[in-house]
């Protein structure tokens, strides 16, 4: 089995609550997952010092990593005179290789997408995608385009590969041409569509992260390919409403029957 999670953690911070570095620890703690797909984290800003951050680099990476994630990547897409930030994936398994690819679209938005492979125990190779869609429609379908590309020039179609984060495609115009392009399957509506045919929907299951105070829009999306889904959900509660404005999306995986050793 294996454990992922995608989470915005818009910068850790608020206008509200400042710095959340240490609830945002308290959240990876609680979530426990082996693989962890961040979006907007500040590695580095010098105007934003926090006693929770690393004395020697302040770096936001390096703080939640802790001690719980031994492996990470991180990839800087937008860069500022007081620092820079972008997509982090923290793994509790070794990262063979990774990537930073840049799909901005335009100057107002800089947007990357981050590719690590991951060595499982068990499984082997499995690759990893974390992403941070733009806000505007025609941005967020060449972005589309441009993973799509990436994806079918490195991935096997057999190999396990995740592809996780904040695609702001609350219209489903990317997710029509991810899943049908690269023949992906979204976790929660998979899980959604299982529990209907089983008649087991104690609750809706509908998805959606964005705002934390009252989610309605489903901005994150967890896919997989190559991987069975076992379970996902999005994660609820009081306390998820004031570490971040997105709610993260939990799952559990394994390896498809036929391609187990």
């Amino acid at each position: 089995m294996i454990t992922v999670a995608t989470y915005n953690i818009h910068k850790a911070y608020s206008m509200v609550h400042g710095c959340r570095i240490d609830t945002l620890k308290e959240a990876l703690v609680e979530i426990d997952v082996d693989i962890v797909f961040l979006q907007e984290v500040q590695d580095i800003n010098i105007k934003r010092r926090n006693a929770s951050l690393p004395k020697d680099t302040h770096s936001q990476t390096s703080a939640l990593q802790g001690e719980i994630y031994p492996y990470v990547a991180y990839g800087a897409n937008a860069f500022y005179e007081h620092g820079h930030h972008g997509n982090a994936i923290l793994s509790k398994y070794p990262i063979k290789t990774w990537q930073n690819i840049d799909i901005s679209d335009h100057k107002l938005e800089q947007r990357g997408v981050l590719h690590a492979i991951v060595e499982h125990p068990k499984y082997g190779d499995i690759h990893l995608i974390c992403t941070h869609f733009g806000l505007f429609k025609r941005s967020r379908i060449r972005q589309a385009k441009a993973l799509i590309e990436h994806v079918r020039h490195n991935v096997s179609h057999d190999v396990p590969l995740v592809i996780a984060g904040d695609f702001n495609d609350w219209n489903l115009h990317v997710h029509r041409i991810l899943t049908g392009e690269l023949t992906l399957k979204d976790a929660i509506e998979t899980i959604q569509h299982q529990n209907r045919k089983l008649k087991r929907l104690p609750r809706p299951v509908p998805g959606r992260t964005f705002p934390s105070f009252i989610p309605w829009f489903k901005l994150d999306r967890l896919y997989v390919r190559s991987l069975e889904i076992v379970e996902a959900h999005v994660k609820s509660g009081r306390e998820w409403h004031t570490r971040s404005d997105h709610i993260p999306i939990q799952a559990s995986l394994t390896i498809k029957p036929q391609e187990r050793d």
